[in-house]
């Protein structure tokens, strides 16, 4: 099969790695990126090197499109890519909780929609739950000063992340609020919303923690099934807003999508 990259961060270029070595089952058949100039090094060292293409060439070359470039490129991705009967994988997945009517092409053109499980772990054991009654899921993510900068929330509240020297909890919402707040910080919580009773009814606070230097995410959720209690603490990546977790994920979810064994929910 054949699969389109869009963006080449730390999570594109580790998938497109694996293919490359034969890790994953498929072919590049395209990439894009804002900054060409940026990947010409990553793309050189490669032994099949994609060819650099736009958008629309991107999706039109492709079987699968996956997202790793952030989610303001999300619904341009999924309109390009479903219109045509492409699937995409999107880590963004922030970008799609407001966006019912990218749920709806995706129907209209039989085509869907993959979210990896990302930086969390134990997605599976909660949409088994969701699917009877579930009384409640928080989630409260601890990260360092250095992965929240930058934050258009942080930026509205003119908060200085230099000054916290100790745990602060710096927002309690939902993972709709949160991930407006926090596009490119806090992707996991709209994937926990998504696997278990939705983004508004989600609870979610956000800690920054000089004392930590990983990416901590724990998420409780209780209802018939019982309780449950998750915790991750994640070794970020060269992008310190970027576990290594979530490319891991990416490369295990293309060899799901034709294994013959699969195991989890």
């Amino acid at each position: 099969m054949n699969l389109g990259v869009i963006g080449l961060g730390v999570i594109g270029k580790a998938v497109v790695r694996a293919a490359d070595e034969g890790r994953v089952p498929f072919l590049v058949s395209a990439v894009a990126t804002r900054t060409p100039s940026n990947a010409e090094e990553f793309l050189a060292s490669l032994r099949n090197r994609p060819p650099m293409r736009n958008l629309p060439e991107v999706a039109e070359v492709s079987d699968i499109v996956l997202e790793a470039s952030g989610g303001p490129s999300v619904e341009a991705i999924c309109i390009e890519s479903l219109s045509r009967g492409k699937d995409v994988i999107i880590n963004s997945v922030g970008a799609l909780l407001e966006r019912p009517d990218i749920i709806d092409l995706g129907k209209k053109h039989n085509a869907r929609i993959h979210v990896p499980s990302g930086a969390m772990i134990g997605l599976d054991g909660l949409k088994g739950a969701a699917t009877g009654e579930v009384e409640s899921v928080t989630i409260t993510t601890r990260k360092p000063p250095k992965s929240l900068k930058g934050a258009p929330y942080i930026e509205e509240n003119k908060i200085d992340l230099d000054l916290i020297r100790e745990p602060m909890v710096i927002f309690e919402g939902t993972p709709l609020e949160a991930c407006k707040g926090f596009p490119a910080n806090v992707n996991v919580s709209a994937a926990v919303s998504l696997a278990g009773i939705g983004p508004n009814l989600t609870q979610m606070s956000i800690i920054c923690d000089p004392t930590v230097e990983r990416n901590v995410h724990e998420v409780e959720a209780v209802g018939e099934f019982g309780r449950s209690f998750i915790r991750i603490e994640n070794v970020p990546s060269e992008n310190h807003r970027t576990g290594i977790l979530t490319y891991l994920s990416n490369i295990n979810y293309l060899r799901q999508i034709s294994a013959t064994l699969i195991v989890g929910t």
